[in-house]
């Protein structure tokens, strides 16, 4: 992007500045280890960056349950290299200022391994650089901003990037309402206005071009907006095809109840996300809704798979969705590979380089790699959503 290193290099100020602040990181509500993961000499810590309250506290929950679970099944295995694995909770309500501000007390931790975290981008990127010089491995797993691993060699992510998801989303959309080179169609888009969403858009927007989408009406909404008729009205009034929301799952149930109860508009909406919050908000509205995600536990194939949703059954009397499985597989990861080198901060930095059968739990299964020049994880594709009868099902074209 082109102001990917001014980003940058406000990131490293802001991470440079949160030294300052860490003595006072508790006052924030930043949390700590518990008693369960306390740090000691036959106990090796991951630290987890989340939203346990705040706007995201939604997602926050969603991870937790991954998490857990995950921490469970490698200490019942055996641990990580002999020694009890931990995990460190650290609520960020998934502010880029809590998370610059905290991650010097976790750099300072000798116990903690590596980190994963946060839900947004633009929150996990600014306490990069602070990981990065203590080479303690960011693992990014829910950060699809294609230059959130940019900060330097030892930030990751398995996460499918913004540029692969969106040109999927433009595809998906192209094919429903019948758009080609040949035969173009009118489409109106509306996105959060953060870092993430301009890049969403942006990727977007560069791949419907491409095949045969016409945005007649696009606009950004602020993430705390509340009524959103007037972006809507005019998206309406476009008369397109189809309305595509790019954003979190409380502004996509707003943008559909807005679209359906107030505008009295039928047409196709592609938005939202996987979580009970959109669903519960959307009501009926979200009947039909089309996403792009990277797992349903009503499309399972492998073994692996199938005992990952039934253990998560079992634990907590639901299926899995999309967030539970990518916090989840990160720990899994991280132990994985600890197991394979050591279990240590440079015994993950190592796995993450040189492992090239780290179990996949997310799309059809298998196993996937990390492409050592980017970080990101070579051989993970992101698969369709669609909403039937009040739940999200894998859909096939």
């Amino acid at each position: 992007m082109k102001n990917a290193q001014k980003i940058r290099r406000a990131l490293v100020a802001a991470a440079a500045a949160a030294t300052v602040f860490v003595t006072s990181a508790c006052s924030f509500g930043l949390g700590g280890e518990s008693a369960s993961s306390a740090a000691s000499g036959d106990t090796v810590n991951i630290a987890a960056i989340y939203p346990e309250t705040g706007q995201y506290a939604e997602y926050g929950k969603l991870f937790k349950r991954g998490f857990d679970l995950a921490l469970e099944e490698v200490n019942a295995d055996g641990g990580v290299q002999g020694k009890k694995l931990g995990i460190q909770y650290y609520d960020t309500q998934s502010d880029a200022k809590q998370d610059a501000s905290v991650a010097p007390k976790i750099a300072a931790d000798s116990s903690v391994v590596a980190v994963v975290g946060d839900y947004a981008s633009s929150a996990s990127a600014a306490a990069s650089p602070t990981f990065n010089q203590a080479k303690l491995v960011h693992y990014g797993f829910n950060n699809s901003a294609t230059n959130f691993t940019d900060t330097g060699e030892y930030v990751w992510s398995p996460q499918i990037t913004q540029n692969t998801y969106q040109t999927l989303n433009a595809q998906t959309v192209a094919k429903a309402v019948g758009a080609s080179a040949g035969a173009t169609k009118k489409i109106s888009v509306v996105y959060i206005e953060n870092d993430w969403g301009k890049e969403a858009y942006k990727e977007f927007a560069a791949e419907a071009a491409r095949v045969g989408l016409d945005i007649a009406y696009e606009s950004s909404y602020l993430a705390d907006s509340t009524d959103l008729s007037p972006i809507l009205i005019k998206a309406r009034d476009a008369q397109p095809e189809a309305v595509v929301n790019i954003g979190y799952g409380p502004d996509g149930a707003l943008v559909l109840n807005t679209l359906r109860n107030k505008l009295s508009w039928t047409g196709p909406f592609f938005g939202g996300q996987e979580t009970a919050e959109f669903l519960d908000n959307a009501g009926k509205n979200a009947e039909g809704t089309i996403i792009t995600g990277i797992f349903s536990a009503t499309g399972v194939k492998t073994d692996e798979q199938k005992r990952f949703v039934s253990a998560f059954e079992k634990k907590y009397g639901h299926k899995p969705g999309n967030f539970e499985v990518v916090s989840y597989q990160a720990i899994k990861d991280l132990a994985y590979g600890m197991n394979k080198t050591n279990a240590t901060r440079e015994g993950v930095q190592k796995a993450l380089q040189t492992v090239t059968d780290f179990p996949l739990y997310q799309g059809d299964g298998g196993t996937f790699a990390f492409d050592t020049a980017t970080r990101r994880a070579k051989n993970i594709d992101p698969i369709l959503l669609i909403v039937k009868d009040g739940a999200f099902v894998r859909y096939e074209e």
